[in-house]
């Protein structure tokens, strides 16, 4: 039986659509991001910016780094992602298993522009890009005066001076740093001494002036409904909030500091070698400079300035303490399953 020349004509429109979609989907470098408004500053601060200046084109991946590096360890030989954007625990999982490589200065010529307390925690396998620090935000309106120490907020909580929001053991960008860690550091526990954590924990629970969050954006949805009055939350999105539809939130950092957040940054052995040069538009000062500015979090290029708010806001890197990423990481699944039988939330 022939084939009509109009159906041709459609086999072959089709085939040129299919190849069309692979293309597209074929970018030149693939790289990943967390979601929400970082998301949106990301690609127009650096990948928008990287495309101008080298013509490749960029794949953002958004979603979250266990599942970037399951992705990752499932293909090593010719893996999905080529750049790899972390947090510090799950990066040093990356390392151990030996998903990524050591950054290459001769490819990376603003990596100069870094200071080495931002690559040193990674021990050349990275470096931080941008951080945050958590501190204290509250409803101005129920918290006329936030407490001065982190020992002062947990102690209010039990008291039941207002209703504390916590993260919860789901969220993972949190809980272990922010409060597990935390904890541990404020009370002079020793790491491994699960039983301080989980005393201190089990009294804010038993107080009843807890409630747990387990997603970011729901801290601010338990602070605007009243259900909460203050809790441990990220300094930029604080802000965020606060410039945007919570005029009434406040932030404050205690007086033994805040724990700082690092979004890192990987290459990924094996990935494409146009990972190199995405990675350097995403350290010049001018792009890291157009983050900053987008989503209210400091970053590491030495050259970069703040202006107006913003340099009222980014914590002094020498007044925020950095928690033991690596110790928390290997700690995370006994605390986890403990937490799921004596707090549950």
């Amino acid at each position: 039986m022939g084939i009509s020349t109009s159906s041709l004509r459609l086999l072959g429109a089709g085939f040129a659509l299919w190849l069309g979609s692979g293309a597209a989907l074929a970018a030149d470098v693939t790289v990943t991001a967390f979601g929400g408004s970082w998301e949106q500053a990301f690609r127009r601060c650096y990948a928008e910016p990287h495309t101008a200046r080298t013509g490749q084109s960029v794949e953002v991946i958004i979603g979250g780094p266990p599942q970037w590096i399951s992705q990752i360890a499932a293909n090593p030989a010719k893996p999905p992602i080529d750049v790899l954007v972390n947090l510090m625990d799950t990066a040093n999982t990356a390392i151990r298993d030996g998903l990524v490589e050591p950054l290459d200065p001769a490819k990376i010529p603003n990596l100069v522009k870094v200071p080495d307390r931002f690559k040193e925690p990674l021990k050349g396998f990275g470096t931080v890009i941008n951080y945050g620090a958590a501190g204290l935000a509250y409803n101005s309106k129920t918290v006329s005066e936030p407490p001065k120490s982190w020992k002062d907020f947990f102690q209010g909580a039990i008291d039941g001076d207002y209703v504390a929001a916590l993260p919860g053991i789901n969220l993972s960008s949190t809980t272990p740093t922010a409060l597990l860690w935390n904890i541990v550091n404020l009370y002079g526990a020793n790491i491994d001494d699960a039983d301080a954590l989980f005393a201190e924990l089990k009294k804010l629970k038993d107080s009843g002036n807890v409630v747990f969050y387990n997603d970011i954006n729901q801290f601010l949805t338990l602070i605007q409904s009243g259900e909460a009055d203050i809790g441990p939350y990220w300094d930029g999105r604080a802000w965020l909030a606060h410039d945007g539809t919570i005029p009434d939130l406040q932030f404050a950092y205690p007086q033994e500091g805040g724990v700082i957040s690092p979004s890192v940054i990987q290459k990924v052995k094996n990935g494409s070698e146009n990972g190199w040069a995405f990675i350097d538009t995403l350290l010049a000062a001018e792009n890291q400079s157009c983050f900053a500015q987008a989503i209210g979090y400091a970053v590491v290029n030495q050259d970069v300035t703040y202006d107006g708010k913003l340099k009222e806001r980014v914590p002094d890197i020498d007044a925020i303490r950095w928690p033991d990423f690596a110790g928390v990481a290997e700690r995370m699944p006994q605390w986890i399953d403990r937490w799921n039988r004596e707090i549950g939330q």
